[in-house]
């Protein structure tokens, strides 16, 4: 790592640039490639096709001969580099379990709940299961938990998405599945739904926060909030976004001032910025360790790490949960499953797709940079930490059996860099850790919870990148459900119900 002190930028030189811009170029995948359309969609939206897609070649031709050069100045990169996670880097307290400690447990014959996969969602149903009465929970991951997207992500406790975002992406979707609906009717029942999906986002970011307070989970959780990247062209929506969703009771979403980013973050913009002021930044993976944890020490929950299920066969009044372990009879079923769903239950094909991101941790960074706020730029995200910086991007589309690849891209970290040395100025990095993660995105990119087959078989996933804002209060609601409370209905049918995604024909939707 370079010393800070010692470092003064020199401008690369014409050989570098070209040096530079031909190691990316024969490094470029198909992944890269892949993510050429939502670059264009996302930026070059107003341009139409072939403006935007000549915009983007301007652009990717001036970062890797100007932009990613400049900011490479000082960056060094590890080899080898590590593909684990900056969160799953730290000392797992339910690793291997039982088998670390009991190497001849093994599973039982039957139980009341099998609940599937042991991220965010899985850890958070086996926590509910915990403080109620009820028969036997057996929570089972397939690796370690944690280890999938909940472990890999970008750290932040999200509010959920913000009410027009949410509204837009209904209103898009709408036309394939509600053909039968004028716009207006459209426009209304889009409503219906953003306004159903941030009510129950607001409840588990505030249960979360209870929830860490009351058990006292060192999670490294502060609640300072997520100052969103913006751009000259989306300034219109975002101003119309936040009266949008004043005007509907939802008071999270703001603006701030080119100023207050820099006050809030220590990022030098010249536009104004979106900010999510009740979002949180926490370690993920803690969190889930930690559910999983107090979980464990009930009398009702047993975790059983690297037990891959097979397959879950119906027999009538059971479900036999087939794994490499064993078989177990179950009356319930929860999927917390998210990305590899498919896999599991292939009807889910093509409808609950993983769409994957990219990311990277630096020792060093902007010393600007302030600590335990969420931020980013228009096309990326990045995070101070007591060691360095994390930082993010992409989304790229996959093939279901892709779910939980590792396939980092150098191409993505490199202009993430860029973008980190062009906001808060020229700072050394040294690059040591690159990952990717996989989250479940549903075509509509609204979140599933619900009974699966119509009897006893739940499932909640398709939340988007947004986990963390759906999984503990939609793992509540499932608990309550399986054990007959009369509990609030966050999750609605008419919204949530997963034939919404399987068969919108049949699907029961809102008036």
């Amino acid at each position: 790592m370079d010393d800070r002190s010692t470092f003064s930028y020199k401008s690369p030189s014409v050989f570098i640039r070209i040096a530079v811009a031909w190691k990316l170029l024969i490094s470029l995948r198909g992944q890269e490639f892949q993510s050429v359309g939502s670059w264009i969609e996302r930026n070059y939206t107003e341009s139409g096709r072939i403006v935007g897609f000549l915009r983007f070649v301007g652009w990717a031709v001036k970062s890797m001969l100007v932009d990613i050069p400049n900011a490479l100045v000082g960056v060094t990169f590890a080899k080898p580099m590590s593909k684990i996670s900056y969160w799953l880097a730290t000392d797992n307290p339910v690793e291997n379990h039982p088998w670390a400690s009991h190497p001849n447990a093994r599973l039982p014959k039957e139980c009341e709940v099998v609940v599937i996969g042991a991220g965010f969602t899985g850890a958070a149903c086996a926590y509910h299961w915990s403080k109620r009465p009820g028969g036997q929970l057996v929570l089972l991951e397939m690796n370690e938990a944690a280890s999938g997207a909940s472990g890999r992500n970008e750290g932040v406790v999200v509010m959920g998405r913000f009410y027009t975002y949410v509204k837009k992406m209904m209103i898009d979707d709408l036309p394939r599945v509600r053909p039968d609906l004028e716009p207006a009717q459209r426009e209304r029942l889009a409503e219906q739904f953003a306004e159903a999906y941030v009510r129950a986002a607001y409840k588990n970011a505030d249960m979360i926060e209870e929830t860490i307070r009351d058990e006292g989970f060192d999670v490294d959780y502060v609640r300072a909030g997520w100052v969103q990247g913006q751009s000259e062209e989306t300034q219109d929506y975002l101003n119309h976004s936040i009266s949008e969703s004043y005007e509907k009771g939802f008071d999270d979403w703001d603006l701030v001032e080119p100023k207050q980013v820099l006050e809030l973050t220590g990022m030098k913009v010249g536009v104004r910025y979106g900010l999510s002021r009740r979002a949180a930044t926490w370690h993920p993976a803690k969190w889930v360790w930690s559910l999983v944890s107090t979980a464990i020490k009930a009398d009702n929950v047993d975790f059983y790490s690297r037990t891959r299920v097979h397959r879950v066969e119906d027999v009538g009044d059971r479900y036999v949960v087939h794994t490499n372990r064993g078989s177990i009879n179950t009356r319930y079923v929860i999927n917390a499953t998210e990305s590899y769903t498919a896999s599991l239950h292939p009807e889910f094909i093509g409808k609950l797709v993983p769409i994957q991101t990219n990311a990277a941790f630096a020792e060093g960074g902007p010393d600007a940079m302030k600590a335990h706020v969420a931020m980013g730029g228009p096309n990326s995200w990045f995070g101070k930490h007591p060691d360095g910086v994390i930082l993010g991007t992409g989304g790229i589309r996959l093939d279901y059996t892709q779910a939980g690849r590792v396939s980092p891209s150098r191409f993505l970290t490199d202009y993430i860099i860029t973008e980190i040395q062009q906001i808060f100025g020229h700072n050394p990095m040294h690059v040591f850790r690159e990952w990717s993660c996989t989250a479940g995105f549903t075509d509509d990119e609204y979140p599933i919870v619900g009974l699966l087959d119509g009897k006893r078989q739940y499932i909640i996933a398709g939340m988007c990148g947004s986990g963390s804002g759906v999984h503990f209060n939609g793992a509540r609601h499932v608990v309550d459900r399986i054990l007959g409370f009369e509990a609030t209905d966050d999750y609605p049918e008419q919204f949530f119900s997963p034939t919404r995604v399987l068969e919108p024909e049949a699907h029961r939707w809102p008036d």
